[in-house]
């Protein structure tokens, strides 16, 4: 049975004293000794029964101390367990805040601008290199590059579009969803522009990341159609590189989106010979059209041409004659 009190504190009663002096005799009569002797056991077993009780006390008192110990122990490795889960999950939204925050990068304090600006295209056309989809080369041209500028002064601060961005809502510029209202098509493009805004082109995809294969490849697709011999000895060959350039760019991002990619850098005389002649069929075609329409007008022109009732013929050495009109 537990202890409920303190065994350190009781004080050993007066074995020697009035209150005991019965008990002496009869125990000194049991037992063939003194009363004194009686009250020197009484003493010893009393001092012995306290040093059990005491001892007990003791051994009670530690378990508890120790029981006390283990719990505050356990208490604070929770607390540590979850301050430390706590500060690694505060950590983890802080790193992915970063992750969503603009990144300014740094710069070198003793360089200054250069010498040469390059022209800066419309965000949309930004947005869809940074997306790896197809984009026409206009937006990279001179006439491109002033609608883009034209474009950013134009739009409100506050011409915002809701998108998705890595699972999440976020508000981006609405110019980078809207294609511009004068873009052309590669084929219509001026050859002399053409060969301005692929190299611009070329800049802004390195930009966007594009893996280097792909860069590597468009930049050879480009050299082989600039220096392609039909563009010197075909009097199309302008429409014929460009048709080319407009068509098989198309199919190669189309192609990339299905992973069947091919190397765009391969230029296929076959299909290049196949634009080739198709253009000169509609050469063909168009040049017949514009003479049979010439010669109609021209027939159109007489038939209904109003014929003089008499034509004079200057005066000569021979004698004059008169001519009358013809019916028609």
């Amino acid at each position: 049975m537990a202890l409920v009190a303190d065994p350190t504190l009781e004080v050993m009663p007066d074995f020697a004293g009035v209150l005991y002096n019965s008990i002496r005799e009869d125990l000194a009569a049991a037992t063939n000794q003194t009363k004194e002797q009686v009250a020197a056991r009484l003493e010893r077993a009393w001092r012995d029964g306290n040093n059990v009780r005491v001892a007990e006390w003791n051994q009670h008192h530690d378990e508890e101390a120790q029981a006390a110990a283990d719990a505050e122990r356990a208490r604070a490795a929770q607390e540590e367990a979850e301050r430390m889960q706590h500060e690694t999950e505060a950590e983890k939204e802080r790193l992915e805040a970063e992750k969503k925050k603009p990144k300014m990068n740094g710069f070198d304090e003793a360089s200054s601008v250069g010498d040469f600006l390059n022209p800066h295209p419309m965000q949309y056309a930004i947005q869809k290199l940074t997306n790896f989809e197809y984009i026409e080369l206009w937006y990279f041209s001179p006439d491109g590059c002033k609608d883009a500028l034209r474009s950013s002064r134009s739009i409100a601060e506050n011409d915002l579009s809701i998108v998705r961005v890595d699972d999440q809502l976020a508000l981006r510029p609405s110019s980078a969803f809207k294609a511009s209202k004068a873009v052309i098509a590669d084929h219509e493009l001026p050859f002399s522009i053409f060969l301005w805004a692929k190299n611009l082109f070329l800049v802004q995809i390195s930009k966007a990341k594009w893996p280097q294969s792909h860069i590597d490849a468009l930049s050879l697709f480009f050299w082989h159609l600039e220096n392609h011999s039909i563009w010197n000895n075909s009097d199309i060959g302008d429409l014929v590189i460009l048709t080319y350039t407009s068509r098989v760019r198309q199919d190669w991002h189309d192609r990339l989106k299905w992973d069947e990619g091919f190397n765009i850098g391969n230029i296929n005389e076959n299909l290049l010979r196949t634009i080739n002649e198709e253009l000169w069929d509609k050469v063909r075609s168009r040049t017949w059209n514009n003479v049979r329409t010439q010669f109609q007008t021209h027939n159109e022109h007489i038939l209904n041409k109003p014929f003089p009732s008499k034509l004079h013929i200057p005066q000569q050495n021979h004698k004059p004659l008169l001519i009358t009109t013809i019916s028609p």
